[in-house]
């Protein structure tokens, strides 16, 4: 699943690229070559119609005219070095990289600690949200365990973190079959209050000292200040996270 959401980002972002270097600000293409003035070699920049690739305008690289077809000329080398460099390849494609090499990580992390933490089932918590046998503290929540579900993740909630002698408490723990991986979710909903964004302060400072990496280990999410939820940019930070993982054990 999660391989299927990162290829299909792949293709998108491929298509945008194409795009953008395949549309002509101007209807011209501009070229440079050289040319034999007075026994000498000199560089020219020649200018061709879209329109008409048999007529062009000429002139020396180092004149006024050509100072006026500047800016063109960045864009379209700026243009031809993406297309150059556009490569799309997908880690799946590639079988020299072997399955297992995905498996390695640290045990903190593996199927085997996902399956050992443990879930609060916080019987104070209202049952206006409920979800996939979970009652979730907020609106948000049951929209980020959704999310989860269609990416085809497996996840718990609430649970234990012991750090020290203290007992804390994450909002999602989220496991990817296809990386052997798991992390956590914290999602931090009233911001605006000051008593609980000091809260927030402080639990994301002891979450950094006892170890745990931001965008590798776990991911922060906050409640926008007018209550709209973006599906797609929840989305997107949690596939970051994947593709941060997959990277680091590549690169191991």
């Amino acid at each position: 699943m999660i391989a299927a959401e990162l290829y299909k980002i792949a293709l998108l972002t491929r298509k945008l690229n194409l795009s953008y270097i395949h549309a002509s600000p101007t209807g011209a293409t501009l070229k440079i070559g050289t040319k034999c003035i007075n026994g000498k070699n000199v560089q020219v920049l020649r200018i061709y119609s879209d329109s008409d690739k048999k007529h062009k305008k000429e002139f020396r690289l180092d004149s006024s005219n050509a100072e006026e077809w500047k800016d063109l000329l960045i864009e379209q080398q700026r243009r031809a070095n993406i297309e150059t460099n556009l490569k799309f390849r997908s880690v799946l494609e590639n079988s020299s990289i072997k399955l297992d090499l995905f498996r390695k990580t640290e045990q903190r992390f593996s199927k085997a600690a996902f399956d050992r933490l443990i879930e609060r089932n916080d019987p104070s918590i209202k049952k206006g949200h409920m979800y996939d046998g979970h009652c979730f503290r907020s609106k948000s929540e049951v929209m980020i365990a959704q999310i989860i579900n269609d990416l085809g993740l497996e996840y718990k909630y609430e649970v234990e973190i012991a750090i020290g002698s203290k007992t804390y408490y994450a909002d999602f723990a989220v496991y990817c079959h296809e990386t052997g991986r798991f992390f956590f979710i914290e999602h931090f909903g009233l911001m605006g209050d000051d008593e609980y964004r000091t809260h927030t302060f402080q639990k994301i400072t002891v979450y950094s000292r006892s170890g745990l990496i931001e965008g590798l280990d776990i991911l922060y999410t906050f409640e926008n200040s007018d209550g709209s939820f973006y599906t797609d940019v929840y989305k997107g930070k949690i596939l970051s996270v994947i593709i941060s993982q997959v990277i680091t054990m590549t690169n191991q």
